[in-house]
């Protein structure tokens, strides 16, 4: 990936005279698709691009490079965590999940100018799971403490993503925009990528453990994340679930709204 995109700096800074470079921002909501929309809420992110039209006969094409950092969940939850025979503790967790994502593309537009100009595209990236579970002090001293305040899980992998969309000139809204700066972009891509690990934000339940030694899974299919606490009173370690991490593919539907201005 580093290679690839030291490639395409290289080409946009050696040949300017050829190419015309355009640059924007974007936001984007991605819809969780198969598996993983059972598991996690919609991601919210906010994205940036460059590109550049090739020159010549190939002045319908252009490619460029995205990035984007985004959140799929945010949440303060009041957890009882016990056993059965009433020791554990009362606490507050926090729990923030966020992704940043990456890509280099390509788009063919059906004119070499137009005012509404559709186009389609094709996408190569990578994507970067990343959360953290935070554990707050318990409500009654005397309770079993946290030994870890954050838990952090990350994973990753690469996706492909294919679909289109469109450009508005800004100058059919309005007249002081000269022809041709700047685009509404709008577009939607279906996301699909490798097998990656992940909280279940959406839905996160209380537990009631059976063997201070073995906590059981959360009910579903994904696997417990559990943290350590000490006993207070005995100083004896064990572990409660605060969360369940799951594993599936990448898939998503994304839909894309920006703003496109030329550089030159």
């Amino acid at each position: 990936m580093k290679s690839l995109y030291a490639c395409l700096f290289a080409l946009i800074f050696t040949i300017p005279a050829l190419a015309q470079f355009e640059a924007g921002g974007s936001y984007s909501l991605s819809i969780p698709q198969q598996e993983m929309a059972k598991n996690i809420q919609p991601l919210h992110s906010l994205n940036g691009l460059i590109q550049y039209r090739m020159p010549g006969k190939f002045s319908r094409a252009t490619l460029g490079t995205e990035l984007g950092i985004g959140i799929y969940a945010y949440e303060t939850r009041d957890q009882d965590l016990r056993f059965p025979d009433g020791s554990g503790t009362s606490t507050t967790i926090v729990y923030t999940s966020n992704v940043f994502h990456a890509n280099l593309f390509s788009r063919l537009y059906f004119f070499e100018k137009a005012k509404f100009n559709p186009y389609i595209t094709g996408k190569a990236g990578y994507a970067n799971f990343f959360s953290n579970v935070t554990v707050g002090d318990p409500e009654d001293e005397d309770d079993c403490r946290p030994l870890e305040k954050k838990n952090i899980i990350r994973d990753d992998n690469f996706f492909l993503a294919w679909g289109g969309g469109f450009q508005i000139d800004l100058n059919v809204f309005s007249k002081k925009q000269q022809p041709g700066r700047g685009y509404i972009d709008l577009s939607i891509n279906q996301v699909s990528g490798g097998k990656l690990d992940y909280i279940n934000t959406k839905n996160i339940q209380d537990h009631v453990h059976v063997d201070p030694n073995a906590p059981q899974p959360m009910p579903g299919k994904g696997e417990p994340l559990n943290v350590k606490f000490v006993n207070v009173s005995t100083q004896a370690v064990h572990e409660h679930q605060v969360a369940e991490v799951h594993n599936s593919a990448l898939r998503m539907l994304d839909i894309k709204l920006g703003v496109v201005f030329k550089l030159d």
